[in-house]
């Protein structure tokens, strides 16, 4: 499974510097088929991660805010 990045990699060679699939593949060590089946899916951008909880310095986050105050 390619990461974000690899499939901005894999557009951006395609795309705008020309590169063929097989140059791209070449290049990135996948096969040609993954190379075809990134450049096919949509490009739906960047997701904004849901704010992660902090479950270990839950209970302490007044406490350092009270240092940090100081």
């Amino acid at each position: 499974m390619l990461r974000m990045d690899q499939y901005e990699h894999i557009r951006t060679a395609y795309r705008v510097y020309g590169q063929t699939i097989s140059e791209i593949a070449r290049t990135t060590g996948h096969s040609r088929n993954t190379i075809r089946k990134a450049l096919k899916q949509p490009y739906d951008g960047y997701s904004q991660r849901q704010h992660q909880p902090y479950p270990v310095l839950g209970a302490y986050l007044d406490i350092i805010d009270g240092w940090l105050r100081e």
